[in-house]
């Protein structure tokens, strides 16, 4: 067996860590063709791990590879974003119905911890905190359901959906409503409720995707039902432009 060299796996890691999160913050926007060169110089290291983490990338369905033209970060259609929340709907409403099964009152206690941070008022300075809270109460129940192979299928589809940060327009609403969706979730949890509570969070995910969707039609200029088509148009490749046409009163949603 050929002797694993620590040094070479830590820049491995580093690179592929690195790149990751510049995908996944949007520094790397939807398209952008990725320099090994320029990030190799960015992170500090060798273009060697920076090939590995791209390949690792390519397989976690964050990066593209084309050949004779290079590795690009991937573009989402409306259709890919469509689907993306039908499988969150199905993987999230069953991580409810085994975490009915499962949660304890500390439990409870973290799950409603999380609610502070879609407290009245609602203003610009709450969207980071609604974010942050709101993806600790999802993951939270995620991690409830004691399913690993469910938690990991959950996570590799959160990274994705973070990618195009879909928003969701008419902030105060959106998030008096989601007050309200995640307080049915917490209450059929709190009965030990199962089947209420894969319902209630199946109801909550899709009442997110449609908000999504119409906010997708929006900035492309389109319509339609994203499930008819055979293909959707694609992002744009420029997170600058994506910046200046995005409304300050819209908050990501995962």
């Amino acid at each position: 067996m050929r002797k694993i060299q620590p040094s070479r796996l830590s820049l491995g890691i580093q690179a592929y860590q690195g790149l990751k999160r510049l995908i996944l913050d949007g520094r790397a926007a939807p398209g952008e063709k990725l320099n090994e060169m320029e990030l190799a110089g960015a992170l500090g290291i060798s273009r060697t791990p920076v090939r590995e983490a791209i390949n690792r990338l390519e397989k976690e369905g964050l990066v593209q590879i084309f050949p004779q033209r290079g590795a690009f970060v991937v573009q989402f259609s409306e259709k890919d974003v469509f689907d993306l929340f039908l499988l969150r709907e199905n993987l999230e409403g069953l991580a409810a119905r085994l975490a009915a099964t499962r949660i304890t009152e500390s439990s409870l206690a973290r799950l409603d911890s999380c609610m502070s941070g879609f407290r009245e008022p609602f203003g610009d300075k709450a969207i980071r905190r609604y974010a942050r809270e709101d993806f600790k109460f999802h993951q939270g129940i995620v991690v409830l359901s004691d399913a690993p192979r469910l938690i990991g299928l959950v996570s590799s589809l959160h990274d994705h959906i973070r990618m195009f940060r879909l928003t969701s327009r008419g902030l105060p609403d959106r998030m008096s409503s989601s007050l309200a969706e995640h307080r049915q979730i917490i209450n059929a949890l709190r009965r030990r409720d199962p089947e209420q509570s894969e319902k209630r969070m199946r109801q909550h995910i899709r009442r997110v995707r449609d908000g999504v969707m119409k906010n997708l039609r929006f900035f492309l200029g389109d319509g339609g039902d994203p499930s008819s088509r055979k293909e959707g148009r694609e992002w744009g490749s420029s997170p600058i432009n994506w910046s200046k046409t995005r409304r300050k009163s819209f908050t990501s949603e995962l």
